[in-house]
């Protein structure tokens, strides 16, 4: 019996592992061709040592062409379980990130997805794939621009946000929107290997960014387009939700959109705005 539980252990190591950031991590980018922005998912966890990395990796690629890189760190799978008892007690999950890291099958962190595109059968890129991948999204157009505005009633402690899509060209197919709220300036523990981002065993006081909270309209989101879209036309969705019993700071909180094709999942367009201005 502790040889099968020695065996164990180490196939559950072998599929939930941590990988190192290899280089390079970045190439050149430009921000002025195409209109589409970059959704970075950044597949997380506070107990892996080499996720701090690719959490650098990310907003080196985003300091390249701020407002067109838009990051969501998703806690999901091995690393991300709570630690009851330790200092990795508090639970990052969501229902979402769950079951986006389990259908796109994120088997190891860090890893992530770039605008959800699947290269060869696979959505997975390691960190060192991003910006290469990011720098190809750029140069694109797409035929959709979304407009986000939030308000957020602090004597209620709800937030209303309305999503604009505005089409510039012509759309077919059917398209999703999915809406997150995401959080900012989170600290709490993270496990670490690199000294030159902070203590190599434990950061007690780690800045997690861009982490999912939830999201608001269904793990996979709501219908947008069915069958096509004209030039001119505009797609307005609202939604509420409330802060109450949450930990959730407004004025750290940004929600993120983005819409979606239904058949492959690719992003036609992403954008970000904070709810507190």
């Amino acid at each position: 019996m502790r040889i099968i539980k020695v065996i164990s252990i180490i196939i559950a190591i072998t599929f939930a592992s941590c990988d190192k950031v290899e280089p390079p991590y970045q190439s050149g980018f430009d921000c002025l061709s195409g209109n589409k922005k970059v959704l970075i998912e950044d597949y997380t966890g506070h107990t892996c040592v080499n996720c701090p990395g690719a959490a650098i990796t990310a907003h080196e690629i985003q300091s390249n062409c701020e407002d067109r890189i838009i990051i969501v760190s998703v806690h999901a799978g091995f690393f991300a379980e709570p630690l009851p008892g330790s200092d990795f007690a508090y639970d990052f999950r969501t229902e979402a990130g769950e079951e986006w890291n389990n259908f796109f099958g994120i088997v190891s962190n860090p890893n992530g997805l770039v605008n959800r595109v699947n290269y060869d059968g696979n959505y997975v890129l390691a960190p060192g794939q991003w910006a290469e991948e990011a720098n190809k999204v750029l140069g694109e157009n797409s035929p959709v621009n979304i407009n986000i505005f939030n308000v957020f009633n602090p004597s209620t402690n709800k937030l209303t946000t309305k999503v604009d899509g505005e089409f510039v060209g012509n759309t077919v197919g059917d398209y999703n929107l999915i809406v997150c709220l995401t959080e900012n300036h989170i600290i709490k523990p993270q496990k670490n290997n690199d000294a030159s981002i902070g203590v190599v065993g434990t950061i007690l006081d780690y800045e997690h960014m861009h982490v999912l909270r939830k999201v608001l309209n269904g793990n996979w989101g709501e219908g947008f387009v069915t069958g096509s879209a004209t030039p001119g036309q505009t797609i307005t969705k609202t939604y509420e939700i409330s802060f109450d019993g949450t930990d959730w700071l407004p004025e750290n909180c940004n929600i993120v959109a983005f819409i979606y094709d239904v058949a492959d999942k690719s992003v036609l367009q992403v954008n970000e705005s904070p709810l507190v201005q």
